[in-house]
C-alpha cells in the first residue's frame, strides 16, 4: 500500500519532464529554404546556411522548386502547413515570388527572399537580399577598360526576359565606355548553357578572330567559352571575364583561362539572409528592408582569400560572428 505514493510521484515527474520536453521543443525554431533548382549555387547557399542553422540550434527544412512556378507554390504552402517560423527563400520567377510573399503573409510566417527584388513587394516581407546588377557588370567593364588598352569586346549573356543579365550588360558597357578604344561587337544569349556559350564563342571567334575581351556572365558558361578559345588557339590572345567566384571559376583563374571574375558567394549571402530572417522572427530586428549580398573581385592577385562557396564549419561559425549587413535607406 506504501508503494503508492512513489508510484504517483515518478508519475508527477514524468509529465513535469514531458512538459518541460515539449516547451524545449517548441522554443526550436525551424525555417524552410526554399532554392529554386538543385544547381550547384543554391546547393553551396543550402549548405552553408544548413551549417549556420546547427550552429544556432535551428531546425531546417529544405525543399527544392526546379523552376516550377506551381512546385515553388506547393512549397510554400507546405511548408506553412508544417507551421516553419520563417521561410527562406530563392524565388523561380517574379510572378512566383509574389504569390509565394501572399501566402507568407496569410499564413502569418516571415518570407526573406534572395534575388529577385522588386521594391514594392519589399513591405511585405521580412527583407530581401541582392546584388547591385548593374554595379556588377559594372565593376568588370571598369577594370577591362583599364587593363586592355584597344580592341574587340563581346559579351555572352544569359538567358534575356528576367533582367539580370540584361543589367549585367547595361554595366559592364558603361564601365567600358571610359575607354573609347575599346568596342563592343557581339552579345549573343547562351541561357547561361555551357554549350551554348561555347558554341557562341565559336561563332564571335569565326567573325571577329582578332576578338580581344570576352566577358562571359557566369563562370559555367565561362568553361565552355573557354574550350572554344582553347580549340581556336585564342586563349592567349583574349582576356576573358566572368562572374559568380564558383569553385570551377576560381581554378580557371589559377589557370591563367580566366582573368578576373566578381563573385558573389552563396555561401555567405545565404548565412547573413538566415541570421537576418531570424532577427525578424525574434524581434530583434526590422522587417522590410533591403541589403546588399556580399561580393568581391577575384584575380590571381588575391585568389587567396576568395570567399568560398564550399564553406567548412569554421567558415561559417567566422562569418556568424561578424556584424550584420545593414539596411539600405532609401531602398534601391
Amino acid at each position: 500500500m506504501r508503494m503508492k505514493p512513489v508510484v504517483v510521484l515518478f508519475l508527477a515527474i514524468g509529465l513535469v519532464s514531458g512538459a518541460l520536453f515539449s516547451a524545449v521543443a517548441q522554443d526550436q525554431l525551424e525555417i524552410a529554404f526554399i532554392r529554386a533548382s538543385g544547381e550547384a549555387y543554391y546547393q553551396y547557399g543550402t549548405q552553408a546556411a544548413s551549417m549556420a542553422a546547427e550552429e544556432l540550434g535551428v531546425e531546417m527544412r529544405t525543399y527544392t522548386s526546379n523552376y516550377d512556378t506551381g512546385k515553388e507554390l506547393a512549397n510554400v504552402q507546405d511548408a506553412i502547413q508544417k507551421g516553419v517560423d520563417g521561410i527562406l527563400m530563392y524565388a523561380v520567377s517574379l510572378s512566383s515570388e509574389k504569390a509565394a510573399i501572399n501566402a507568407a503573409q496569410e499564413g502569418d510566417v516571415p518570407i526573406f527572399i534572395q534575388y529577385g527584388y522588386k521594391k514594392e513587394y519589399l513591405a511585405d516581407t521580412a527583407g530581401f537580399m541582392q546584388i547591385d546588377l548593374i554595379e556588377f557588370g559594372k565593376k568588370l567593364g571598369e577594370w577591362t577598360a583599364v587593363t586592355v588598352n584597344e580592341g574587340k569586346v563581346a559579351v555572352i549573356q544569359g538567358a534575356l526576359g528576367r533582367g539580370d543579365a540584361e543589367a549585367y550588360t547595361e554595366g559592364f558597357v558603361e564601365g567600358l565606355s571610359a575607354n573609347p578604344d575599346l568596342e563592343v561587337v557581339a552579345k549573343p544569349a547562351a541561357d547561361w548553357n555551357r554549350q551554348k556559350a561555347a558554341d557562341a564563342t565559336s561563332d564571335i571567334i569565326n567573325a571577329h578572330p582578332d576578338l580581344k575581351v570576352l566577358f562571359v556572365q557566369n563562370e559555367d558558361m565561362a568553361r565552355g567559352a573557354m574550350l572554344s578559345l582553347k580549340r581556336a588557339g585564342k586563349l592567349d590572345q583574349v582576356t576573358m571575364v566572368s562572374m559568380n567566384g564558383a569553385p570551377y571559376g576560381l581554378d580557371m583563374i589559377r589557370d591563367g583561362s580566366l582573368a578576373l571574375t566578381n563573385a558573389n558567394p552563396p555561401s555567405i549571402a545565404s548565412v547573413m539572409s538566415l541570421r537576418l530572417l531570424l532577427g525578424v522572427i525574434k524581434g530583434e530586428i526590422e522587417p522590410g528592408h533591403f541589403y546588399w549580398a556580399p561580393t568581391q573581385l577575384i584575380s590571381q592577385a588575391n585568389i587567396e582569400v576568395a570567399i568560398p562557396w564550399d564553406a567548412d564549419k569554421e567558415d561559417v561559425k567566422s562569418w556568424l560572428e561578424m556584424p550584420l549587413p545593414e539596411p539600405v535607406v532609401p531602398a534601391p
